[in-house]
């Protein structure tokens, strides 16, 4: 059986809602999620420039401009603890270079970020950050970011909260199997061409072996990760293990202390001449 991809891949997400050749999905698509008209959508370079010859590529997920309001979207799969820094930098460098209009700044934008973002550690549906005083005084009156506490969301759906599920409808579509997108959707002209151009896409030999392939370098990068990080104990362990043996520590009390086995802790004695 196929895996069905869902619109929480930013590949997929970007392949249904980014055309730019007819934008009104993602028109559609923002007016819900800023509840309010959103008119002639332009989606812009996402690739940010390089300033040094240190400097990586850094390509953001979704950036367009709307009238005067310059949105980018950011879908975060997993919460790591540097996930906003990064988001904040990519969203800092569109502010800075949109924000000088020749020989003035430009007051009169809106720059928004909205983070989608998956295993964050909070109870909130959404929070809205602003750059202001701690008494609520704004620095800067024209950035807001939003971050959308995406389990919270699609939990609504699993528990039949129907009220949440109207309200969040466009933000659940996202991550569901198609049994249960064509539910949602049905009776709503939107969301129904979200399901039908999702379920295409499904159906699409190219682009399954392409996201074969995404997930396949997801793999290896997190293999890669966990061999990283299981070396990284093995070096802290071994680490203790030393300096415990250079105390002249008792090879016993130094097992019941890392849960190593005598023959492990031998192994290191004998390998570092101790």
């Amino acid at each position: 059986m196929k895996k069905f991809y869902t619109a929480k891949y930013d590949r997929v997400f970007k392949t249904i809602l980014c055309d730019e050749d007819n934008p009104h999905m993602m028109q559609e698509f923002l007016s819900r999620l800023l509840n309010r008209k959103v008119e002639i959508v332009k989606f812009l370079r996402n690739e940010l420039p390089i300033r040094n010859t240190e400097e990586k590529v850094k390509t953001i997920d979704v950036l367009v401009k709307s009238e005067n309001k310059y949105i980018h979207i950011e879908l975060n799969t997993n919460y790591e603890n540097w996930l906003h820094i990064r988001n904040f930098v990519y969203f800092s460098t569109v502010f800075t270079k949109k924000t000088k209009r020749g020989e003035v700044y430009d007051t009169e934008s809106e720059f928004i970020h909205i983070d989608f973002t998956y295993n964050l550690d909070i109870d909130d549906e959404f929070k809205k950050y602003y750059v202001m005083s701690d008494d609520g005084h704004k620095y800067i009156d024209n950035v807001e970011i939003i971050e959308y506490n995406m389990d919270k969301i699609m939990q609504f759906w699993y528990d039949l909260d129907e009220k949440k599920i109207n309200e969040y409808k466009h933000l659940i579509m996202l991550d569901l199997e198609s049994s249960d997108l064509k539910k949602i959707s049905k009776g709503d002209e939107f969301m129904e061409e979200f399901e039908n151009k999702l379920t295409n896409l499904n159906e699409d030999e190219t682009f399954q072996s392409a996201m074969t392939y995404e997930e396949d370098q997801k793999l290896i990068l997190n293999t890669t990760k966990k061999y990283a990080y299981e070396q990284g104990v093995k070096e802290k362990e071994n680490d203790i293990v030393i300096n415990m043996l250079n105390k002249n520590c008792d090879i016993s009390f130094i097992s019941d202390i890392t849960k190593l086995s005598l023959e492990e802790i031998d192994k290191i004695k004998n390998e570092n001449n101790l």
